[in-house]
């Protein structure tokens, strides 16, 4: 039986990585230029890692490895456990800073940054692919 909250951050992953795909077709002017945009652009980003990091919590859970002591941990656990390949690894570990800038020290952060992580929408739904069929084949079901 799933877990209905890891279920609910899957389907909320898949329509935040909906509106960073919208975004991404935005010139980058018309995006810098419009605040609300740029709103919308964190907001989701936010919600995609995060559902990441609890999804990869849940199976790291589920596979008994060891606890993480941060969310920079939880990517490197799933490297080390080799559900990520090493690009993954580095991108989502790149993306947890990012979350952590986007919550913590937003006044700092560029409207180019966000840009460059919205136009990589596809390796965030390709990691979340790749961990749900990881799960699936192990018959873990989230």
């Amino acid at each position: 039986m799933p877990t209905p909250g890891v279920k609910a951050r899957i389907d909320r992953f898949w329509i935040a990585i909906k509106k960073l795909e919208r975004l991404s077709k935005l010139e980058f002017n018309e995006f810098k230029s419009n605040s609300d945009l740029i709103d919308i652009a964190e907001r989701n980003l936010q919600i995609t890692v995060e559902a990441l990091i609890d999804v990869s919590e849940f199976l790291i859970s589920k596979l008994n490895l060891r606890t993480p002591k941060s969310y920079r941990d939880v990517v490197r656990i799933l490297y080390e456990a080799n559900i990520l390949d090493v690009e993954e690894y580095k991108f989502l570990d790149k993306s947890v800073i990012l979350r952590n800038i986007i919550i913590h020290n937003y006044v700092y952060l560029k409207p180019e940054i966000l840009h460059k992580y919205i136009e990589e929408y596809k390796r965030y739904r390709g990691i979340m692919h790749g961990i749900l069929k990881y799960m699936e084949e192990r018959g873990i079901d989230p």
